[in-house]
């Protein structure tokens, strides 16, 4: 499977709910209850987010971070630790899309962890800058891995990242039970 790089992992997304996989398609149900069916491409990469807790933020993993400033600082909304198989995917600080406020999406490599009270400050580092984020204790964690495609379970909530034309799925991002991808 293909690694996204960063531009190309903050195009169009699609959030919704499964509501069929077969043959290499997918149908979705998107939060305005519209069903769009979607194409998987051939080197589409299958990942599954699971519950995590605080302490899986340790010092040496690859994480990625949605973040927000608060007060000249940033802090996390949301935070998903990488299997170390995806070291590198998507790595960068870019704009991202979650909420109507301006945050950020940080894939990077976590240098330093220090704790603030119940809060978290790392230090994370990717190529060509540096970031401070603050994780609160309201912050979301999840674990993020690689799937097979048996994951691709009906009634599973998903985050379809689509290639640079919209034409077919470059990843989908597959919430364990009860788990929404938080992206």
């Amino acid at each position: 499977g293909v690694l996204l790089s960063a531009p190309a992992f903050a195009q169009a997304h699609i959030r919704g709910t499964l509501t069929a996989a077969k043959d290499g398609t997918i149908s979705v149900q998107t939060a305005k209850g519209e069903t769009v069916s979607i194409k998987l491409a051939n080197d589409a990469g299958l990942f599954l987010v699971t519950k995590a807790e605080m302490s899986a933020i340790q010092s040496g993993k690859f994480v990625g971070i949605t973040s927000f400033e608060q007060d000249g600082k940033r802090v996390a909304r949301e935070v998903h630790v990488f299997d170390e198989s995806l070291r590198g995917l998507a790595e960068g600080h870019y704009p991202w899309d979650l909420e109507s406020k301006p945050n950020m999406m940080t894939n990077a490599n976590i240098s330093k962890v220090e704790e603030v009270g119940t809060d978290r400050v790392l230090v994370l580092n990717y190529k060509g800058g540096e970031q401070t984020i603050t994780i609160p204790t309201s912050a979301t964690v999840v674990a993020f891995d690689k799937a097979p495609a048996d994951q691709l379970a009906v009634g599973r909530k998903v985050f379809i990242v689509m290639n640079k034309d919209g034409s077919e799925a470059a990843a989908v991002v597959i919430g364990a039970e009860g788990v929404k991808p938080p992206m």
